[in-house]
């Protein structure tokens, strides 16, 4: 899988949720190995759970508005 197909939406638009949605994870998951890496230890704020669970949630928002169109 390429990863500009993964970036398409259901129509082979490219989806801008989607590409958001990868880079939150990514910066997540860059968060956690530094932490694991310099302290040993992952203790995340609260908002950054809450920004991430927003993010990764807003799909689930998404796709029930376009299914009702």
């Amino acid at each position: 899988m390429k990863i500009l197909d993964f970036l398409k939406d259901n129509t082979g638009h490219y989806s801008s949720t989607r590409l958001f949605k990868l880079l939150v994870a990514f910066s997540a998951t860059i968060d956690w190995q530094h932490a694991i890496w310099t302290v040993g230890i992952w203790s995340p704020k609260i908002e950054v759970l809450t920004f991430t669970a927003a993010v990764l949630g807003i799909s689930i928002w998404q796709k029930n508005i376009e299914s009702k169109k």
